[in-house]
């Protein structure tokens, strides 16, 4: 299956002639990591740090971004593959700082003062839903860069020791960590695929560019539907071919 499978009734845009003829069923067949970013309090609940954003509406919405990230979670899971999530703090006072950090970080909590210790801690923190579904056996890193979860983190090491081949990116921000993700795997010979649908920016109007410069330069972007379709035809060719998968 190519990745012209489905791209209709998304924001994905429609896929560039470059991938027309990319199996993508099967490199999901090979070893393969659902890498989900940025699913903390702080995006994600009106009380949030990044609460201006709106992100914790809009992701919750019919076919938005965190039940389109719950579905492809279970179809993961039953693809017997591997899934990470990521967390950071927007308080990086303790964070190693350029005077460029420095300027930005402090611009960002210049209307939090106020905010305690329990107050950050729980900023930090997973979302519920995520916590929820997360399991013992997932990755959760922990990453301390302006926004590319590669660097600074054992998410390589991991992979390495995973044989994994593909990453799967869902989450946020899309135009931030998302495209950093999918730019720095394909750099250092991965096979990454962004799934439109379980993406949001923090600005709404930004996602359709986004999803197409990715898509035009980078990795594939499909839909949520397209995704759980080609991770279980991957599953399928890789049990009738007896190959390991990334657990």
């Amino acid at each position: 299956m190519n990745v012209a499978v489905s791209h209709a009734a998304s924001k994905t845009p429609t896929p560039h002639p470059q991938w027309g003829a990319l199996d993508l069923a099967e490199a999901l067949a090979y070893p393969t990591l659902l890498l989900v970013i940025g699913q903390s309090n702080s995006i994600l609940t009106s009380t949030g740090a990044q609460a201006h954003e709106r992100l914790w509406e809009r992701t919750r919405r019919p076919g938005g971004a965190l039940p389109n990230t719950l579905r492809l979670t279970e179809a993961a899971r039953a693809a017997e593959q591997r899934v990470a999530w990521t967390r950071y703090d927007i308080n990086r006072k303790d964070y190693a700082q350029t005077l460029v950090d420095r300027a930005q970080y402090e611009f960002w909590l210049k209307d939090k003062a106020d905010w305690t210790a329990e107050d950050w801690r729980r900023d930090g923190d997973l979302v519920a839903e995520i916590e929820q579904a997360r399991r013992p056996e997932d990755l959760v890193l922990f990453y301390g860069t302006l926004g590319n979860v590669f660097l600074g983190t054992l998410l390589t090491q991991h992979l390495a020791a995973w044989g994994v081949r593909t990453l799967l990116l869902a989450g946020h921000h899309l135009d931030w960590c998302i495209e950093q993700a999918a730019r720095t795997a394909r750099d250092i010979g991965f096979n990454p695929i962004v799934v439109g649908d379980a993406t949001a920016a923090g600005v709404e109007a930004d996602e359709a560019p986004t999803l197409k410069r990715i898509d035009t330069f980078f990795a594939p972007v499909i839909s949520t539907d397209a995704a759980v379709e080609l991770i279980a035809e991957g599953a399928a060719r890789r049990r009738a071919r007896g190959w390991p998968t990334a657990l």
